[in-house]
């Protein structure tokens, strides 16, 4: 159990150092992208697809994020009853406090990405920031927390491996279609898939840590 904690740690690590080293990289290879008409940086990355507005996947990809939002529901129902049963927010199960806290974090970061530090603005030319992209990292972050939660209540293999699958199917299709849509660029969504696995594995092994010492 130790050796699984270690690895959330290093993998959280890790994934948060590399949308550290993709915002600094962002600054090299600035030209301009002839669709949007806007210099971005790792041209010649976001270069190789063209980005084209279409309505049908920016509502594909918007549907599926939200369907990843019956994780919040659930968990925010479940933490305002127990608050009411037991009468105490430090007698609420540490994985939704833990998981709440994140969400507070993923909002500030949105916020500070969208509204302050404008990296990239949108291929659509809407005045919004477009680096990370914050359907990529919330659909990477609940995807996979709905398979975590899933996990701690069922024990079995094919709960475990079927919330994976699905997980990572609903991830690489926002993934996808958040480019094939036309609203972001390439490095957006990557620089959303790394954050959203770093707030995964912080999360969740932060959560493991408290579960191993109530154990």
């Amino acid at each position: 159990m130790k050796k699984f904690i270690n690895l959330y740690t290093i993998l959280g690590c890790s994934f948060l150092f590399l949308f550290l080293v993709l915002m600094l990289l962002l600054n090299v290879d600035k030209a301009v992208i002839a669709e949007s008409g806007q210099a971005v940086g790792l041209s010649h990355i976001n270069n190789l697809v063209s980005y084209s507005y279409k309505d049908n996947i920016d509502t594909m990809t918007d549907l599926l994020m939200y369907v990843t939002f019956t994780v919040v529901i659930f968990e925010v129902c479940l933490g305002i009853y127990q608050l009411i049963k037991r009468k105490s927010l430090f007698k609420v199960d540490i994985e939704i406090i833990i998981f709440g806290a994140s969400l507070v974090l993923i909002i500030a970061c949105w916020l500070l990405f969208d509204h302050v530090i404008k990296i990239n603005i949108r291929p659509t030319h809407e005045e919004k920031g477009s680096f990370p992209s914050t359907h990529v990292l919330l659909t990477t972050f609940l995807a996979l927390a709905s398979h975590a939660f899933i996990c701690f209540k069922y024990k079995n293999n094919f709960a475990k491996y079927g919330s994976l699958s699905l997980a990572v199917i609903i991830i690489a299709i926002v993934l996808f279609g958040r480019v094939a849509s036309g609203m972001h660029y390439i490095t957006d969504v990557i620089g959303g898939l790394f954050l959203g696995l770093a707030f995964y594995f912080a999360t969740f092994g932060i959560i493991k840590v408290f579960k191993v010492e109530e154990e």
